[in-house]
């Protein structure tokens, strides 16, 4: 791989951890991991109390959750949780953070989810990814194409094309889960029970592979290299 650069589509602060040993090795590797989170989480509060605060919670937790997995930087769309649509200026948004970013590869959402977040997500994305390498919009930057595009989740029917070596890194989606506090009751679990098991894995250091599958809109320009 001689990605210098990724871009990964979230539609919640959480939803990047599917891929979070991914991206810590990446980032080990040198590589600069952008994510772009579509929505503030804004109800992704578990307790009535937390509602006023449940937005800055989330912030500080995803700072956390960077410094675990390696994230060069975090980009916010801004769309409230539960309320993200394909409107003019939350399509540019996404638009302007790709030719920010200038990824040599982007990740997004799957199609096949019941979550409305998670699926206008994978549609607006892209879509910007598309149109952010056209002539259009130049106020936003210089246009970009992006030429690898893969979804890291929720695709149905049809087998991953990449099972990515992740070995050694296993540990890393239950370290970065464990540090959004705020979701713990949802996901049915504690802070403590996650770190414990992220070490126990750790300790393991069994194989752990993430899987991934090309998009429509990915062509390759070359035979892939046989697996070592």
């Amino acid at each position: 791989m001689n990605y210098r650069r990724i871009l990964v589509f979230a539609a919640h602060p959480d939803d990047e951890m599917a891929m979070a040993g991914t991206i810590r090795k990446l980032s080990d590797l040198g590589v600069e991991v952008h994510v772009c989170v579509s929505t503030d989480g804004c109800e992704g509060y578990p307790v009535a109390e937390w509602k006023d605060d449940i937005v800055k919670m989330r912030m500080q937790e995803q700072a956390e959750a960077d410094k675990v997995m390696g994230v060069h930087k975090r980009h916010h769309i801004g769309s409230p949780d539960m309320g993200l649509v394909n409107d003019k200026q939350t399509f540019l948004k996404f638009i302007e953070i790709v030719r920010k970013v200038r990824p040599d590869a982007a990740f997004t959402h799957g199609p096949d989810d019941r979550h409305r977040d998670h699926v206008n997500t994978c549609h607006i994305s892209l879509e910007a990814l598309w149109q952010a390498a056209e002539p259009v919009s130049m106020e936003l930057g210089p246009a970009w194409n992006t030429p690898h595009i893969y979804y890291y989740t929720a695709v149905k029917g049809q087998p991953p094309h990449i099972l990515y070596d992740c070995t050694g890194y296993a540990h890393i989606p239950c370290l970065a889960r464990a540090t959004q506090v705020s979701q713990h009751v949802l996901w049915n679990c504690t802070r403590q029970e996650l770190e414990a098991e992220a070490e126990r894995l750790r300790q393991a250091n069994e194989p752990y592979c993430e899987r991934f599958w090309m998009t429509d809109r990915m062509v390759l320009t070359d035979f892939p290299p046989l697996a070592e």
